[in-house]
């Protein structure tokens, strides 16, 4: 029988890793595997370790903070699984998706990651992961911050987009979101460690970058939905902002040569693209419209935005994820092959 970790790295995360665990544990059970679950506690307290240690985790693994890329580390060591799903303690397994996971690993994938999703409907789903190459990363600098390049790019990002969203098979992709990867022992002995220089952020975009240079395939696994519950501690994390912007700094640094860096910092500037947007009270006053996609995002661009798929209306449960503002939302349309937005309105402060 397969055997598969959970490896999930915790700080003050007792709250939420209950139902990363019961989940895993029914996953495992529903794809007839043997489930493990390795806990890396880095919250330096003992009464949050004891919380953690009462969820009925099978290791656990008490260390100093030194950042989540050397947390995995750890908990990779620790683990005895054939299959590793490195998660963030925030994530929820929605039913099927960790037999869809494993599905695509035995297709040939080397890393696969979920459709993760906002709700536990499972109807708001995260924008797949960018680019981090320097190309593409070019590109959406000039897309957020003149219009020319937006409208231009517009059809093929939502096409990417699209193309993710409604997979029911694998999907070969140029990157992979952090907070939940599935990988064999075998694979992840082959990369290597994850770069320990990243105290949070980048670490797995610096992981998967260096598993395409070594002939990794990735992939997103059409139909598991995994829920995150993103931010639970890095939004109460001191610094967050300066954390995040060292850990881009640094994956500059080490992956695009000195020119590159030079262009990109002069392609920057303050972003003026996107949509014109029609200001209502809320989500609910959004009005139904010819929506084969709907778009919502805190920025007017677009870049990034969460989707809904396949509905006329927004669903109810964006107006309880989408509080404060500014928001946007855009309803788009397919018309002969080509994507064209059909209405956008904007609501909060």
């Amino acid at each position: 029988m397969t055997s598969v970790s959970l490896v999930a790295v915790c700080h003050n995360s007792s709250g939420v890793l209950g139902n990363c665990i019961s989940t895993f544990r029914s996953e495992a059970r529903a794809a007839a595997v043997t489930g493990e679950v390795v806990v890396v506690e880095q919250s330096e307290d003992r009464d949050e370790e004891e919380r953690v240690e009462a969820l009925g985790v099978d290791r656990l693994e008490v260390r100093p903070n030194r950042g989540y890329a050397a947390g995995l580390n750890a908990g990779i060591a620790s683990a005895r699984g054939e299959t590793l799903l490195l998660a963030n303690p925030d994530t929820v397994l929605l039913a099927g998706s960790l037999q869809r996971l494993l599905e695509a690993i035995g297709d040939g994938y080397d890393v696969v990651g979920p459709q993760l999703v906002w709700d536990d409907g499972g109807e708001i789903l995260f924008p797949p992961a960018e680019d981090p190459g320097l190309t593409a990363e070019l590109w959406r600098t000039l897309r957020r911050r003149w219009q020319r390049p937006w409208d231009a790019g517009l059809h093929g990002v939502l096409e990417g987009w699209w193309r993710v969203w409604t997979a029911e098979r694998p999907v070969e992709v140029a990157a992979l979101r952090g907070p939940l990867l599935v990988a064999t022992r075998a694979t992840a002995d082959r990369l290597g460690p994850l770069d320990e220089g990243y105290f949070l952020y980048y670490e797995e975009t610096e992981w998967l970058r260096r598993a395409r240079r070594l002939g990794a395939r990735l992939a997103v696994a059409g139909g598991a939905r995994v829920v995150h519950r993103a931010g639970h501690a890095t939004a109460h994390t001191p610094g967050r902002e300066t954390i995040e912007a060292a850990s881009r700094e640094r994956f500059f640094q080490r992956n695009f040569g000195a020119a590159s860096r030079w262009l990109l910092r002069c392609a920057d500037g303050e972003a003026s693209a996107g949509v014109a947007a029609q200001p209502v009270a809320g989500p609910p006053a959004v009005p139904e419209s010819r929506a084969d996609l709907w778009l919502i995002s805190t920025f007017r661009h677009l870049m990034p935005a969460v989707g809904v798929v396949g509905r006329p209306a927004l669903p109810a449960a964006v107006g309880r994820v989408a509080e404060g503002g500014p928001w946007y939302a855009a309803a788009a349309a397919r018309d002969s092959g080509r994507w064209r937005l059909s209405g956008c309105w904007s609501w909060g402060p």
